[in-house]
This record gives C-alpha cells, sequence and structure tokens, in this order.
C-alpha cells in the first residue's frame, strides 16, 4: 500500500500524468480528423513532460518551491526520466515538417519566457496581468490541435478552427479550478479570473464555456456521430468537477481528477467510435 502511494505521487509530482494528458488530447485531434498516427501526440508527451519540469526547476513560485524537497529526494529519477525524454524528443523531432516545427516556436518560447524574467523590470510572463491562464490555453489548444494537423499536411480549414475554438475553451474552463487553488499563492497583480471575479462567477463562466464546448460538436463537420456523447458526457463530468473545485481541496483534486480528463475524454471518444 505504501509502494502503491509512493508510485501515485511519483506519478503526479513528476507531471507524468499531464504529459498522458497531453498525448490524448493530440490523439483525439488525430481520430476526429481520421488520421492514424502517433509521432505528434507521443512528442506532445515529451515534450510536456520536459516543459512542465523545466517550469517547476526554474522554481519562480511558491507553488513550486513546495515540490523543492520532494524533487530533492527523487533528482535521480527525475534526472534519467527527463534525460530520456529529451533523446526521445530528439529522435521524433527529426521525423517532424518543417512546418510544424516553425508552428512550435512560439509555444516553446512562451514555455521558457513564461517563467524566465525578459524585462528590465525582472518580470516574466507569468507576471504580466491576466496572461496566466490565456497562455496556458492558447499553447494546450495550439499544441494538440493545430500542430499534429499541420505536421499531418492537413488544411486549416474552418472545420479546424472551429476544434481550435472548441478546444481553447474547453480547456480554458477546466484550468479554472487551478487558478482557484492558487488563489493562496497568486499575487493579486496576476488578475486571474477567479482574482478578478471571484470565485463563484469564475464557475459560472467556466460553466457557459463548457455548455459552448459541448454544442460545438454540432457545427464540425469532422466529428463523427458517437463522438458526440463522448464530448457530453465529458462536459457533464467538467461541469461537477469544476463546480466542487474550492481553495482548499487537495491538491490531487487538480493535479489529477481536473488533469484526468483529457485521459477520459480520450478513451471515452474510443469507446463510442
Amino acid at each position: 500500500m505504501i509502494f502503491l502511494k509512493r508510485f501515485f505521487e511519483f506519478y503526479i509530482n513528476s507531471y507524468i500524468h499531464v504529459s498522458v494528458a497531453a498525448f490524448c488530447l493530440t490523439k483525439i485531434t488525430l481520430i476526429e480528423f481520421g488520421i492514424q498516427e502517433n509521432t505528434t501526440p507521443l512528442f506532445a508527451l515529451f515534450a510536456t513532460f520536459i516543459s512542465y519540469n523545466f517550469i517547476r526547476y526554474y522554481d519562480v513560485s511558491k507553488i513550486y518551491i513546495t515540490f523543492a524537497g520532494w524533487a530533492k529526494v527523487h533528482k535521480i529519477e527525475l534526472f534519467l526520466l527527463n534525460l530520456v525524454s529529451l533523446i526521445f524528443l530528439t529522435v521524433l523531432t527529426l521525423k517532424l515538417r518543417t512546418e510544424a516545427l516553425f508552428l512550435l516556436i512560439p509555444f516553446t518560447l512562451a514555455t521558457i519566457f513564461y517563467v524566465v524574467p525578459f524585462t528590465p523590470q525582472n518580470k516574466n510572463l507569468r507576471d504580466i496581468s491576466g496572461l496566466k491562464l490565456i497562455l496556458i490555453t492558447i499553447s494546450w489548444a495550439g499544441v494538440t490541435v493545430l500542430f499534429p494537423l499541420i505536421n499531418n499536411d492537413y488544411l486549416l480549414t474552418k472545420d479546424v478552427w472551429v476544434t481550435f475554438f472548441q478546444r481553447f475553451i474547453f480547456l480554458f474552463a477546466v484550468t479554472i479550478p487551478f487558478d482557484i487553488r492558487d488563489l493562496k499563492h497568486d499575487t493579486p497583480e496576476m488578475k486571474t479570473i477567479p482574482q478578478i471575479i471571484g470565485v463563484k462567477k469564475s464557475k459560472l463562466l467556466g460553466s457557459i464555456l463548457l455548455l459552448i464546448f459541448s454544442l460545438l460538436d454540432f457545427f464540425s463537420p469532422s466529428v463523427f456521430e458517437n463522438s458526440i456523447i463522448a464530448t457530453a458526457l465529458i462536459t457533464i463530468l467538467s461541469l461537477i468537477l469544476l463546480n466542487l473545485a474550492t481553495e482548499n481541496r487537495s491538491k490531487y483534486y487538480t493535479s489529477f481528477w481536473m488533469e484526468s480528463l483529457p485521459i477520459l475524454w480520450f478513451f471515452l471518444i474510443v469507446f463510442f467510435k
């Protein structure tokens, strides 16, 4: 039992779980557009793992400092995992189209400057008021929707942009609980959604966005009929988890349950396909 608990903590704290979520979101895009390949989903997995560990190791906020003790204990395992991920990422990069690599440049820079200061005032992107949630959701939507389609030489049609917007608002909504969790740590200058409009109205906003997310399935010709069922189910579950979020929830509420939504969505799509 102790072994399982330690394994679970390592799985969550090392960002393996969120990396699997990135893999699943990328696979969802490919399934919806009838493409069968695993290069871009695996790239998204390893890139997410390295990116999140880079942000954590830069150690610029209290949220990441809380992991310092745990990371120190597991520094060898984390080093090896990051090294292996970097090797796989390098191999996968060689298989990507030039256009897809160019698309990744702004997202790579956003990851770096999310924590690395780039102004004379020693500010990074995370410090810019109101930018945190937008930056995260656009990056995730771009990497899990536009990136795999461009790499597979798929034209960016209206259908693609509907899917991109749908993914963006889904991610925006399910990321709100993270900002609710971080209310105790985020500085007032960050102006996150819960800081600006409060927790109750943030949940209302997220709920409206999730309903729009579900309705957009009817405007996307690429979506097969049974995937609407999967989208409806993941919308209901997301609504429940969003509205149960509080500042005092366990860290696993967001880092496991909220981040499990893309994984569950993927399995639902596969099941109903």
